[in-house]
């Protein structure tokens, strides 16, 4: 007895302990102390992961000797593969893969082999041994799922982005970018995006680009003639309407509303006035107008409206013009050209979060209308420094010459693209139908009249026909996106192609996974002056420091033992 109560307090402990992992072994919890937590995955993808049937492989191919910004996103990638493998159990596994440990001519043929299936490579200068190498990377992950095998880039390398938002951006996609790959492969078939055609729509030639990294992103790309058959087969996961130039007929609309009211995702890009720059082709201005669709009052009752008029910016992309011909050669200079808008991004918003701006090209102004049960979010809007311009609208080249005067363009963030989810009502609910077409959607199961949409219909609604056609000059296409901007003329590629993506990927999400990208990672970045001004103090507290605090601590540890036992 005499040693229970000489050590009443360490048994106690000891019990307490015992009795938790007891607890715990019953109980499933984990813990994140940081802000923003950075450690933890989101409740729609722990439910997603807690339902796996079968053993997903994922192989990570940045690993190795690597610089700190890239070994930093290895340890995020590693913290989330962890995490993932809590809640999903045996159903995951993961490995890491260098590449740089093997010989030569095999780093070679693995990395065609990488670069086959979709992952990009990049070039680092690493140093090994005292001296600065060249190395060939992967900062991807290849996914694998009953056999189907999908590929990962997981390092976001923006132009125009320092390291520190490229590595931020990374850090905070991995989650979404690893769940929703897993997702895709989970699907019996690849999800359908369906163009529209039969409407003056953005021919196969301009949609090449998208077609291609839609089907890179593992999805099915088909077209549909809505003047065709009875109905929008349900295999269609999304409908793109990009930029119709002649009107819907009533039917056509009718096959759009059914697809709606039963779960069916669209997306539209509309150019609703009807004016682009072959119309200034060998003119000094063009009369604008507004362009009849006849799918006005089909997207007022369901939300929205697209208004007649044209937006200014004076964020915008640069337009080249003829000034004059010299020795049989025209002479070409770059100008501002306020109809070329750069559309600024929600950053609340999945689909929008962390993108660059976006091109546009005579896009108009979008409201958003009372209705119940119907969610609506801005996806883009103009800058702080634009206008409205209302059709008929003259459109004059020459206004490039003259200063644009900033008190002109006082209308703040007018809204470009909208997201809608909820309960749509049919635009043809209280109408009639007669003749064969009525008997027929009477008696056709899959064809029957719906007055009111699932819960789980969406869609997109975008101003601008031509956000994501390849764009033309001098006979060359240019890739999605690419615009002139700024004084110096300088090129780039703006997030169009990523923002059309984001929307079809929220369009088909059906545990909600998307809403990953709005996870935030904080880096704590060093003051790069100071560090450099006190570089000695630096390294001299760092080196003393831990052996102050530890002398301080043996001290402290002996003085208290003295006086505990020193009079026994």
């Amino acid at each position: 007895m005499k040693f229970f109560r000489e050590n009443i307090n360490a048994i106690i402990i000891v019990f307490i302990l015992v009795t938790l992992n007891v607890i715990g072994s019953f109980f499933f919890t984990r813990l994140d102390l940081t802000e923003e937590k950075r450690y933890s995955i989101s409740d729609p993808t722990k439910e997603f992961l807690k339902n796996l049937d079968d053993v997903v492989t994922v192989r990570v191919y940045l690993t190795g000797n690597l610089p700190a910004g890239m070994r930093a996103l290895e340890k995020s990638i590693e913290s989330t593969l962890n995490e993932f493998k809590a809640y999903a159990g045996n159903q995951l596994e993961f490995d890491f893969v260098d590449l740089n440990e093997y010989e030569q001519e095999v780093q070679e043929e693995e990395g065609k082999v990488l670069m086959s299936k979709g992952l990009s490579p990049i070039s680092l200068t690493v140093v090994e041994s005292g001296e600065q190498t060249q190395r060939v990377l992967f900062p991807g992950a290849i996914v694998i799922y009953k056999g189907r095998v999908i590929s990962v880039n997981l390092l976001e390398n923006k132009v125009g982005y320092d390291q520190y938002q490229i590595l931020n951006n990374s850090m905070v996609l991995v989650e979404y970018k690893l769940a929703n790959a897993i997702q895709k492969l989970q699907q019996t078939h690849p999800p359908v995006v369906a163009f529209s055609n039969g409407h003056g729509e953005i021919g196969q030639e301009q949609l090449a680009e998208v077609i291609e990294d839609l089907q890179s992103e593992q999805f099915a790309v088909s077209t549909i003639d809505l003047s065709v058959g009875y109905g929008i087969d349900s295999m269609v996961d999304v409908l793109v309407v990009a930029k119709p130039t002649t009107p819907f007929s009533e039917k056509e609309k009718y096959k759009i509303d059914q697809y709606l009211m039963r779960g069916g995702k669209i997306l539209w890009l509309i150019d609703q006035i009807n004016v682009d720059m072959d119309s200034l082709q060998g003119k000094d201005f063009y009369m604008a107008e507004a362009r009849d669709l006849n799918i006005d009052d089909m997207l007022f009752q369901y939300g929205v409206r697209i208004n007649d008029d044209l937006i200014l910016d004076l964020q915008n992309t640069r337009l080249e013009v003829q000034t004059g011909v010299l020795n049989n050669q025209a002479q070409t200079q770059w100008f501002n050209w306020p109809y070329f808008n750069l559309m600024i991004g929600n950053n609340k918003h999945p689909i929008s979060r962390n993108l660059a701006p976006i091109a546009g090209r005579f896009s108009s102004t979008l409201d958003t209308i009372k209705s119940v049960n119907i969610k609506k979010e801005i996806l883009l809007s103009s800058s702080n420094y634009s206008k409205a311009l209302f059709a008929p609208a003259r459109v004059f080249i020459g206004m490039v010459k003259d200063p644009m005067d900033p008190s002109l363009f006082t209308q703040k963030e007018l809204p470009t693209a909208v997201a809608l989810s909820g309960e749509f009502p049919s635009i043809f609910r209280n109408r009639a139908f007669t003749g064969a077409y009525a008997a027929m959607i009477d008696t056709v199961e899959g064809l029957k009249f719906r007055e009111t949409s699932v819960s789980s219909a969406k869609m997109i609604v975008v101003s601008d026909g031509d956000l994501i056609a390849n764009q033309v000059r001098k006979g060359k296409q240019l890739p999605i996106g690419y615009a002139v901007y700024g004084n110096n003329n300088d090129a780039m590629v703006f997030d169009n192609k990523p923002f059309f993506i984001n929307s079809i990927e929220y369009l088909i999400d059906a545990n909600n996974l998307i809403e990953t990208r709005n996870k935030v990672v904080k880096l704590r970045q060093l003051d790069a002056i100071k560090v450099k001004e006190n570089r000695n103090f630096i390294q001299l507290n760092t080196m003393i420091s831990p052996i102050l605090i530890l002398t301080l601590f043996g001290l402290i540890f002996t003085f208290v033992r003295r006086r505990k036992y020193g009079s026994t």
